[in-house]
């Protein structure tokens, strides 16, 4: 959506909530999943799921008005990209549509945030943090590839994804890169799942699994590359001035270090989904936010790297910023190929 500029772009966007609500309320109730069994009426389907049937068959009507459900007299199918993006398969956004439904209570009591300027936290419920896991892993997966490429590896280097999280650029790199040594450091919850999503792609047995807190634990090490992508944006500038000191000390004499995060330009106005992200930061963290590339680049500095360089963002704003330790040109570069 665009900038607001009339009573109309208002409305639309004071609305805006209906329309997220009908695609997360039809994801809880299993009803893609449902219609995967084969299209029918609202009846039948209300049966497969357990709905009741005449307020199940006003949301397929919404559904198929937002074109994710097809309608053919009393007859509903799933639309194609419900069947490409909303099943189970390689190109699923189901986690990360159910991750962004999690935060809605944080976004709810987004006043009274602002207002004590601390996050006034909820009860997590349900499969919040396999969803959290799972979506960012729907998110990167596309891009892990590119990403490996451009930072190449020689035969035993050690790698540290630090923050890991699903452990898909771990997973890149692994199978890029096979004389790698690759690590992922983590909370032991989210490692819990990250070895059930590799274990699913069968590359569990060539990554290492690191648990800890990574503003209180040791790193371990030395490494050779420390790859940092979008855990930053969590936390306010004095966690993430540590966290970098640290990756700093953890890395070998010429090592490197890359960090991907959603970048606001300049004037923190835009683009569009960092500036917005920001404030999903404020929501549901104690602290963080989106950084501008100027930012990151400061930490980096201060934190000891040199040669520190970015990418140009993606047009969603997703970018790298790079450095290195003791003055190590990067084998890598960034360009568009890696955005």
């Amino acid at each position: 959506m665009g900038p607001v500029r009339n009573a109309d772009d208002l409305m639309a966007a004071g609305h805006g909530y209906q329309r997220s609500m009908v695609l997360f309320a039809a994801l809880k109730l299993g009803l893609f999943r449902g219609l995967a069994a084969g299209g029918c009426d609202a009846p039948a389907l209300a049966r497969r799921i357990g709905a009741d049937p005449g307020k199940l068959s006003i949301l397929l009507d919404a559904l198929a008005a937002q074109g994710l459900v097809a309608k053919k007299g009393k007859i509903y199918r799933n639309a194609r990209v419900a069947r490409e993006l909303l099943l189970p398969g390689p190109r699923s956004q189901e986690s990360i549509l159910l991750h962004h439904l999690d935060g809605w209570g944080e976004w709810g009591r987004l006043s009274a945030t602002v207002r004590a300027g601390r996050t006034p936290r909820g009860s997590a419920e349900g499969n919040w943090q396999e969803n959290f896991i799972r979506g960012m892993e729907e998110t990167s997966r596309e891009r892990a590839a590119a990403v490996a490429r451009k930072f190449p590896l020689r035969s035993g280097d050690r790698v540290l994804d630090l923050g890991g999280g699903p452990g898909t650029y771990a997973a890149a790199w692994a199978q890029a890169y096979p004389r790698a040594d690759v690590a992922i450091f983590d909370l032991p919850e989210t490692l819990r799942v990250a070895r059930k999503i590799l274990r699913e792609k069968g590359a569990e047995a060539r990554i290492r699994l690191m648990k800890g807190d990574f503003l209180k634990d040791p790193l371990g090490g030395p490494y050779d590359f420390i790859w940092i992508s979008q855990i930053l944006h969590a936390f306010p500038e004095a966690d993430c001035r540590k966290l970098l000191r640290k990756a700093r000390a953890a890395l070998a004499p010429g090592g490197r270090v890359a960090v991907q995060e959603f970048l606001l330009a300049e004037g923190k106005t835009s683009p569009p989904g960092p500036a917005f992200f920001s404030v999903h930061m404020v929501a549901v963290t104690g602290g963080g936010r989106a950084y501008t590339t100027r930012e990151i680049a400061a930490m980096m500095k201060t934190a000891g790297f040199r040669m520190i360089s970015a990418g140009r963002p993606d047009p969603r704003g997703v970018g790298i910023v790079r450095g290195a330790v003791n003055g190590h040109k990067d084998r890598g570069t960034v360009d568009r190929a890696a955005r």
